[in-house]
C-alpha cells in the first residue's frame, strides 16, 4: 500500500485554560520534553516543534504550544501571548486549534471553546484527562459533545499518549471534514450590537466590548477604525454589553453540557479525596509543618543518598589527574589539564548527584500535586504582606533555575506586582546555588551529628532553603510597600486533584536538567575555568633554586597564586572579606561567581589545584577540611561556612538572570538595582553572622 500523498504544511495552536495538559499534549505530539506539571502557570511562551514521525502524519504539521488562557480576553502577559496567535496580530493566525479541555472540568474550560467559536477558526477539541474524569465518576460522551458543539472531539490521555494518534489523524484529515459550528455561532452573536460595532467582524467586535469594558491590555491591538466604533459608544452601554455577552456564553456551555447529560453539579469522588487530605496537609498549622518536614526528609536523602556517588566521582578525578600527570610529564600543558580542567570542571561535577536527586524529588511532588498545596500555604502568607497570589509559581520555579522563574511573571496581569515578583525570585536558592551550600557543609559541618532523626548537615541546609524563602517574601513585601506600592490582588489559586506520578516523565525531566548543568559544566564553566586558571597561574612566582645556579633566597609566599593577576586582586580585597570570615582565597572564587554561581567551586578546585603538591590528589572538601592557616589553626571553621553560605542566599551572582530581568523589564534600572542591593544586603548579612557569631565565642 502506497503512502498517502503529503499535502501542504499546516500550522496549529494548542489552546486551553492553565493546567488542562497542553504541554504533555504538545510534547507527545512532537517527542519534546518540556517541563510540566500539576499547577497552573507552567507554560508562559509559545514552543514550536514538528508532528512526530511515530504517529504517522500524512502531511507536515507544525504545533504551537500556548501559555493557558481562561479566555479570550487577556488580562496578563501570558494570555496576551496566546491571545495574539490566535487572532494573527504578530503574523499568520494558525491554520486549526486544537482547543485542550480537562474532561473533569467540563463546565470551566468549556467557556473558552464558545469564544473560540466565535472567532470561527477550524476547531477540534481533545478532550483530555478522560481516565481522571472517569476515576471522579464524570464520563464524558465524546460524540454527543461532537454533536452538541458542531466540531470534532477527541478523547485523549496525554499522559499516558492514550488518543493521540486519533487526534494526529483528524488533524490531518482539516479541509476534508465538514464541520460547521454555524448552529451555535448563530446563537452565541445573537446579541445584538450597537451600530457602529454591527459592521464590523462579529468576533473582533465582541471582543472590543470585552476589552474595553474590562479595560485590559488586550485592547492595545485595536486599529484606529475599531477604537472610533467604540468611542461611539456609551461606558455603561458598553459594560452592559460585556455582561450580556459572557451571560450568553455561559447559557451556551449549559445547553451543550445539558445536550450531553453531563451532571457537572456534582461532586467528583476524586476530588473529595483530595479535599479530605488537603483538610491535613492545607492546615494552617499542620500544613506548614509538614511542609518543612517534607522539605527536611528531601534534604536529608540528598545527603545520605548522593554522598557514596560524590565519593566515586571525587575518586575518579583523583586517578584521572594522576593518570595525566604520570602520562604527560611535568610542564604548562599538564598544569592546565590539570589544576584547570580536571580540578575546576571535575570539582563541580561532583555535585551531578545530588542536584539530580533534588530534580527528581521536587519533580515527583509537583507531579503529584503536592506543590500546588504547598503554594497555597506560602500564597496565604504572601496575601498578609500583600503579594501577589500568582507569584509563589514563579518562586517556585526559582528552586530550580530564575531565568524560567522570571519568565514565569508573565502570568501575573500588574506590571508592578509583576515587578515586585521579579525582584523576589533571586532571592530564592537556586539549584546553582546547591554545589555552594553543599561543598561548604560537608567540608566544614560534623557529617554524623544529628539533631533527632536528621543530621546536622540536611537541617542546615534546610536552613538555608528557608532563609531564601522568608528573605524573598520580606523583600517583596518592602517593595510592595515603598517603590512599587500598589492594591493587594484577591488570592484566587486552582488546586488540582491528587495524581500518581508518571515516573518515566519525571526521570526523563531530571535527565534533560542534570544534562543541562553537565552541558553548562563543560561549556560556560569550562571558559571560565581555563581563563581563571591563567590568571591564578600567571606571572609565576620566581624559582628559589633554578638549575646549576646557586640558592637564592627569596621572600616566602603564603600560597604561590599570590603572585598571579588573581592572586594579587584576592590580596587587595581581603582586608573586605575578613570580616564576614574570608582569606583571599575565598575571595578569588566569590568574584569568579559572579558568571555564574557554579564557577565558585570550580575557582576554588583550581585554587586548591595549583596549591597542592604533585603527588597529593585530595578531594576538594578534604582539602578544605583540612586547609591551615599560617598560625596552624583551621583556616576556616563551621561558623565562616555558614557566613558565605548567607552571602550566597543573598548575592545576585548571576549575568544571566540580569540580562533576563533587562530584557524583561526593558529597563537597566531594575537589574542595576538589583545587583546592587542584593550584594551589599549578602555582605552586611555575612558580615553580621560571623560577628555576632564570634561574640557568642563560636
Amino acid at each position: 500500500m502506497s503512502a498517502a500523498p503529503v499535502a501542504a504544511e499546516l500550522r496549529v495552536a494548542l489552546a486551553g485554560n492553565p493546567n488542562v495538559g497542553k504541554t504533555s499534549l504538545f510534547n507527545e505530539l512532537t517527542g519534546s520534553r518540556h517541563k510540566v506539571g500539576n499547577y497552573a502557570g507552567v507554560t508562559v511562551e509559545t514552543r514550536e516543534g514538528a508532528v512526530a514521525a511515530r504517529w504517522q502524519p500524512t502531511r507536515s504539521v507544525t504545533v504551537v504550544d500556548l501559555p493557558g488562557t481562561y479566555s479570550l480576553t487577556p488580562v496578563s502577559e501570558d494570555e496576551a501571548v496566546a491571545f495574539r496567535c490566535l487572532h494573527g496580530d504578530e503574523g499568520p493566525p494558525p491554520d486549526l486549534i486544537v482547543l485542550v479541555v480537562d474532561a473533569a472540568n467540563l463546565a470551566r474550560n468549556l467557556y473558552l471553546a464558545m469564544q473560540l467559536c466565535e472567532l470561527g477558526r477550524p476547531l477540534v477539541l481533545a478532550l483530555n484527562m478522560m481516565d481522571v474524569a472517569a476515576e471522579a465518576g464524570v464520563p464524558v460522551d465524546a460524540a454527543a459533545l461532537a454533536r452538541a458543539l458542531g466540531v470534532p472531539v477527541l478523547p485523549t490521555v496525554a499522559r499516558t499518549g492514550e488518543g493521540i494518534a486519533a487526534l494526529v489523524a483528524e488533524i490531518c484529515r482539516f479541509g476534508q471534514v465538514p464541520w460547521d459550528m454555524a448552529e451555535v455561532r448563530g446563537r452565541l452573536f445573537g446579541t445584538p450590537l450597537p451600530a457602529g460595532l454591527a459592521a464590523l467582524p462579529p468576533a473582533r467586535a465582541r471582543w472590543l466590548v470585552a476589552a474595553q469594558a474590562s479595560e485590559t491590555l488586550g485592547l492595545t491591538g485595536a486599529t484606529a477604525e475599531e477604537r472610533a466604533a467604540l468611542a461611539g459608544v456609551d461606558a455603561g452601554e458598553l459594560r452592559a454589553l460585556a455582561a450580556a455577552l459572557v451571560i450568553g456564553r455561559y447559557a451556551e456551555v449549559d445547553r451543550a453540557l445539558a445536550q450531553i447529560g453531563h451532571r457537572g453539579g456534582e461532586r467528583a469522588p476524586a476530588m473529595d479525596r483530595s479535599a479530605r487530605i488537603d483538610r491535613v496537609l492545607t492546615h494552617r498549622v499542620w500544613g506548614l509543618l509538614i511542609f518543612l518536614v517534607v522539605m527536611a526528609l528531601l534534604f536529608q536523602s540528598i545527603f545520605a543518598w548522593a554522598e557514596p556517588l560524590m565519593g566515586v566521582i571525587e575518586a575518579a578525578i583523583a586517578w584521572l589527574s594522576g593518570q595525566v600527570k604520570a602520562g604527560l610529564g611535568p610542564g604548562l600543558f599538564t598544569d592546565l589539564l590539570t589544576e584547570g580542567v580536571i580540578a575546576g570542571v571535575g570539582n563541580v561535577l561532583v555535585f551531578v548527584p545530588q542536584i539530580a536527586l533534588l530534580f527528581l524529588f521536587i519533580g515527583l511532588l509537583e507531579d503529584t500535586g503536592y506543590m500546588a498545596r504547598a503554594a497555597f500555604l506560602i500564597d496565604r502568607l504572601m496575601a498578609r504582606v500583600g503579594l501577589h497570589g500568582k507569584a509563589f509559581v514563579p518562586l517556585l520555579s526559582g528552586y530550580a533555575c530564575a531565568i524560567p522563574a522570571i519568565l514565569g511573571t508573565r502570568t501575573i496581569s500588574s506590571f508592578r506586582d509583576r515587578l515586585v515578583t521579579i525582584m523576589m525570585i533571586p532571592f530564592m536558592s537556586c539549584s546553582a546555588r546547591l554545589p555552594v551550600y553543599v561543598l561548604l557543609i560537608s567540608a566544614l559541618f560534623d557529617g554524623e551529628a544529628r539533631v533527632g532523626p536528621f543530621t546536622q548537615a540536611s537541617l542546615v541546609l534546610l536552613a538555608m532553603y528557608v532563609l531564601s524563602t522568608v528573605s524573598a517574601l520580606a523583600v517583596g513585601a518592602i517593595y510592595k510597600r515603598t517603590l512599587l506600592r500598589s492594591p493587594t490582588p484577591a488570592l484566587v489559586l486552582e488546586l488540582p486533584p491528587y495524581r500518581l506520578p508518571r515516573v518515566r516523565n519525571t526521570l526523563l525531566q531530571v535527565y534533560d536538567r542534570t544534562a543541562d548543568f553537565v552541558r553548562d559544566a563543560g561549556t560556560v564553566i569550562l571558559a571560565m575555568t581555563v581563563v581563571l586558571w591563567a590568571l591564578l597561574s600567571f606571572p609565576r612566582p620566581p624559582e628559589a633554586v633554578r638549575a646549576g645556579d646557586p640558592v637564592e633566597l627569596v621572600a616566602a609566599l603564603e600560597s604561590p597564586i599570590e603572585h598571579s593577576l588573581g592572586g594579587q586582586f584576592g590580596k587587595l580585597i581581603e582586608p573586605a572579606l575578613t570580616p564576614m570570615g574570608q582569606d583571599f582565597r575565598m575571595g578569588v572564587a566569590i568574584v569568579g561567581s559572579f558568571a555564574a554561581r557554579e564557577v565558585f567551586v570550580s575557582t576554588l578546585g583550581l585554587v586548591y589545584g595549583i596549591e597542592a603538591d604533585d603527588e597529593d590528589n585530595q578531594p576538594l572538601r578534604q582539602a578544605l577540611r583540612e586547609a591551615k592557616a599560617a598560625d596552624g589553626r583551621p583556616r576556616y571553621s563551621p561558623l565562616s561556612g555558614l557566613a558565605l553560605m548567607v552571602f550566597f542566599v543573598y548575592a545576585c551572582q548571576c549575568m544571566s538572570t540580569l540580562a533576563v530581568v533587562r530584557r524583561e523589564t526593558r529597563s537597566w534600572r531594575w537589574p542595576l538595582l538589583m545587583f546592587v542591593s542584593m550584594t551589599a544586603l549578602a555582605y552586611a548579612m555575612a558580615v553580621g553572622v560571623f560577628q555576632v557569631g564570634r561574640l557568642l565565642g563560636y
